[in-house]
């Protein structure tokens, strides 16, 4: 977990005082802001020497929840050649964790209550109960209050499943470590050559992140794509445009890759060779990628350099290449 900020230190104190416990855990959080990760981290700093299995609940269509969750024996079903354990046998010894546990059926909180409090369930079409030495955490994005009144979940599993609850901070509510999270991302993805501007940095901490760390990832990811080495405002703001129009929240590839190529032939003035080298493709390639994108260099600017008899400047006429030619 990256960040400084007092919440993210406050967050890494309430985990590593918890940790060592056999209660329960519930992590509350906004979507994207990280719950997994500290379900990791409880795990990892418990001393459980059994697997972290981690078990996003609406994932599992309703016919194979209960099967995936306490597992079967051979013959429960047709197709059921062998014995499979399911997730809490899989979790013996470590830690099993319940994401978006407000999907779980009420007839299964009944019976992951009894397995919260014992360590013991009966797998799909068994004669004998099993027991696994689990400890259970959960995430949730919804307060367990509202759950509870809506009827999705029992009160007696919010409250066994809540015996202990971690807030986990939404981006909003630690801007310090943004700066900190876009050059961890960085790194992360190989890029870690890139070098990022303080106004684009300025522009990652100004923005509200909705999505919270994970929407922060994706759109570090999509502006180093097009950086070509140095990761600036414009390139930021463009991938921010892009995300936010007509209210859409998917970022418009095609536009963002002509912003940032454009960015790359305007800062080498249109040296299609040296730009070619610098994205590890072949000019061709670039070629190519140009007419798709609709980049046409400057009149004035290809007339110019063509005179002087410089190949490496991209023109109209220079779009057509040989198809065979090796990228």
């Amino acid at each position: 977990m990256v960040g400084e900020s007092e919440p993210m230190r406050r967050l890494r104190a309430l985990i590593e005082t918890v940790a060592p416990t056999r209660l329960p855990v519930l992590i509350y959080g906004p979507t994207g802001a990280g719950k997994e990760l500290v379900a990791s981290a409880l795990h990892a700093q418990s001393g459980r020497r059994g697997a972290f299995v981690p078990f996003n609940v609406c994932a599992i269509s309703e016919s194979m929840f209960e099967d995936a969750l306490f597992g079967h024996v051979r013959g429960a079903f047709t197709g059921a050649t062998n014995d499979m354990p399911g997730f809490l046998k899989e979790s013996d010894g470590g830690t099993v964790f319940l994401d978006e546990v407000s999907g779980l059926m009420p007839a299964l909180q009944a019976k992951l209550l009894r397995a919260i409090e014992t360590g013991v369930f009966r797998p799909v079409g068994a004669k004998r109960d099993v027991q696994s030495d689990l400890r259970v955490v959960t995430a949730t994005n919804e307060r367990l209050e509202g759950l509870v009144d809506d009827g999705r979940l029992r009160g007696d599993f919010a409250h066994r499943i809540g015996a202990v609850t971690i807030a986990v901070p939404s981006l909003s509510e630690r801007p310090d470590d943004i700066p900190v999270l876009v050059r961890h991302f960085l790194d992360r993805i190989g890029s870690g050559h890139v070098r990022v501007g303080d106004e684009a940095l300025q522009v990652f901490a100004s923005h509200d992140w909705p999505g919270n760390v994970r929407e922060l990832k994706h759109v570090v990811e999509w502006t180093a794509a097009f950086s070509n080495g140095h990761l600036g405002a414009e390139t930021v703001r463009a991938a921010l445009a892009q995300r936010s129009s007509a209210g859409s929240r998917r970022m418009d590839a095609d536009a963002l890759a002509r912003h940032g190529l454009r960015l790359a032939l305007e800062r080498s003035e249109w040296n299609t060779e040296l730009v070619a080298k610098q994205l590890g493709v072949h000019r061709a390639t670039l070629y190519r990628r140009m007419k798709r994108l609709g980049l046409v260099a400057p009149d004035g600017l290809a007339d110019r350099l063509s005179a002087a008899q410089n190949p490496r400047v991209f023109h109209a006429r220079d779009i057509e290449v040989p198809r065979n030619e090796k990228h």
